[in-house]
């Protein structure tokens, strides 16, 4: 029986760098004007790693967290509001095909940045994480 574990591992073992709770070297915390990943208030926004998808809802400032993969870990949405500088998580350990949501409900319309990380649920440690997506809640809409 042949297994697919070493191509997996050098999957994941790609995506473990830069999974700590704040941007890798030559990435920036602070948003940008006219990046890509900045969004208006109506847009609903996805940010994905292998086995985890997150959406948010910026009309109801909420983070929904879906696990995708059964892979033995939890899905996590990584939050940074840049307005306060504050860096909150929501974690959804309940396994494959589960989703989790989390209401933030963030006054004055903030600058957040997210991504989608794979986890270990007991001691709150990510695992692997997507790149950063900033959300520019106070944006013209684009057309």
């Amino acid at each position: 029986m042949t297994r697919s574990i070493p191509a997996l591992a050098l999957v994941v073992g790609g995506l473990l760098f830069g999974c700590g709770g704040m941007p890798e070297e030559g990435e920036t915390q602070e948003p940008q004007a006219g990046s890509e990943g900045n969004v208006s208030q109506s847009a609903v926004q996805t940010n994905l790693v292998s086995g985890v998808t997150v959406t948010y809802t910026p009309a109801t400032d909420t983070f929904t967290v879906h696990d995708t993969l059964a892979d033995g870990h939890s899905a996590v949405a990584d939050i940074i509001n840049h307005n306060t500088g504050s860096n909150t998580q929501c974690w959804n350990p309940n396994g494959a095909g589960t989703s989790k949501s989390c209401e933030r409900n963030y006054p004055n319309k903030p600058v957040i940045s997210f991504r989608a990380c794979t986890g270990e649920y007991g001691p709150r440690r990510l695992v692997a994480c997507s790149g950063w997506l900033t959300i520019n809640s106070f944006a013209p809409e684009k057309k």
